[in-house]
């Protein structure tokens, strides 16, 4: 059993009240639907962002279904605009 370190950022950030949390690994990981429910779970307000959020793990953006083992860091990273 391990963690997995999930980053939240800009809306993200603002909807889950924190910058950071933890999850727990059983076994040899978790696929992303799990991943999701887990964070839902303990964070409902972020509902609302995970058609448009992205989800990376360690720096790099996943393709769907990808799993997150213990140790890994995963990202949610909201669409940003910039000029």
């Amino acid at each position: 059993m391990g963690e997995l370190r999930v980053l939240f950022f800009a809306s993200a950030r603002q909807a889950a009240g924190c910058a950071e949390a933890t999850m727990i690994c059983e076994g040899e990981g978790i696929c992303e639907a799990v991943f999701w429910e887990r964070l839902l779970a303990d964070f409902p307000s972020l509902a609302s962002l995970r058609g448009s959020v992205r989800v990376a793990k360690n720096c790099e953006y996943v393709a769907a279904g990808e799993d997150f083992r213990p140790g890994d860091e995963a990202a949610l990273i909201p669409p940003v605009s910039g000029g």
